[in-house]
């Protein structure tokens, strides 16, 4: 989905991102990275851009930093086993994408807090979770019964340590907006773009 989707359906149909990312020297934080298939696919989407991919999984930065050879962008991608909170310093982004890992983080709104901090004038951060219905109902649609069946035995149990959020998988809108006024943003947007599994959202500083 990152190689064929992203970069050449999903972020070219968000006009405002898809603008800045289009400008020569535009920056993009990829955070919790993982193996970097996202950030190579936003590298390889627009040629006038540079990729920051984090991750605290050092095996996995490994190899994102491996595929970015194999995938000739290396000279734009650079990922880095770090915490988030270390990145920009005078520089700005012009997008921070989070995708498919808010939920399996532990202190989300200090994550969220973190890139709202990153971002230049103007820009936004990118939220891609899961597609989960608003409000909770019982029996629940299959592709959430799959997903609390993720939860219980990975996303869950990984999120577990004194004072985490404990979100798990099923991660609903209403949570998202809870975690990003928290931490500072004035606006979350649902954006329209369909997938079966997972939703995006904008969120605004």
């Amino acid at each position: 989905m990152f190689v064929n989707l992203l970069g050449k359906q999903w972020l070219p149909s968000i006009p405002q991102i898809d603008r800045r990312l289009r400008a020569p020297g535009a920056r993009i934080a990829d955070v919790a990275c993982g193996t970097g298939w996202s950030s190579i696919a936003m590298a390889q989407a627009y040629p006038g851009a540079s990729v920051d991919g984090v991750d605290l999984d050092g095996d996995a930065i490994e190899e994102a930093k491996r595929h970015a050879r194999d995938a000739g962008v290396a000279d734009r991608v650079r990922f880095e086993a770090r915490d988030a909170a270390g990145l920009g310093g005078e520089h700005r982004y012009d997008v921070v994408t989070v995708i498919e890992a808010l939920h399996d983080m532990a202190q989300p709104v200090a994550t969220l807090r973190t890139a709202r901090g990153l971002l230049a004038d103007g820009a936004t951060v990118l939220v891609v979770d899961s597609a989960s219905g608003e409000d909770f109902t019982v029996p629940g649609t299959e592709y959430e019964q799959l997903e609390y069946g993720w939860s219980l035995v990975t996303c869950l149990a990984d999120a577990r340590e004194p004072g985490s959020a404990a979100t798990g998988a099923v991660m609903r809108p209403p949570t998202l907006r809870r975690y990003a006024a928290e931490a500072g943003f004035i606006g979350v947007r649902v954006l329209p773009i369909e997938t079966p599994y997972w939703r995006f959202y904008e969120l605004t500083p």
